[in-house]
């Protein structure tokens, strides 16, 4: 059994469509951009562990109502248990780097075009489509599940 479990993420700004997303500037981890990641603490929700990591990496306090959860898997590369979620923002606040950290706001268009891991580009695929769904569903129009 795999005790560990990790929470990831992403910001969302719905109204310019855009995600934030954090790069290394250390030139030993290859500069990909990545989501923002931690460990979830015993007894802690991904939606609060995620919450949790937002206020340590970027010092933003996202409100429980504003993170959503994408989904969780196995990630036998790392051999740990994942979930993926992301927190809504009102407001596209720019970062400065801090800790070694770089971040971008990019559209899912621009993502493609970006230096992501194969993981970290399925992890956006599939939240780019709960976010699509849900959207759909705000509007009344049919979705799945």
């Amino acid at each position: 059994m795999h005790k560990d479990f990790y929470a990831s993420g992403f910001l969302y700004h719905p109204r310019s469509q855009q995600i934030l997303l954090q790069q290394s500037t250390d030139p030993s981890d290859q500069q990909k951009w990545t989501l923002f990641e931690g460990k979830r603490l015993l007894d802690e929700s991904s939606e609060i562990a995620f919450k949790r990591i937002a206020l340590e990496v970027l010092n933003i306090r996202l409100s429980l109502s504003s993170v959503h959860p994408v989904y969780e898997y196995f990630h036998s590369q790392k051999g740990r248990n994942q979930s993926i979620t992301y927190g809504e923002v009102k407001t596209q606040k720019k970062f400065t780097v801090s800790k070694g950290r770089l971040f971008g706001w990019f559209t899912f268009r621009q993502i493609a075009r970006l230096g992501l891991s194969e993981q970290t580009k399925q992890d956006l695929t599939v939240g780019q489509r709960v976010i699509d769904s849900a959207l759909r569903k705000s509007l009344g129009q049919r979705t799945i599940g």
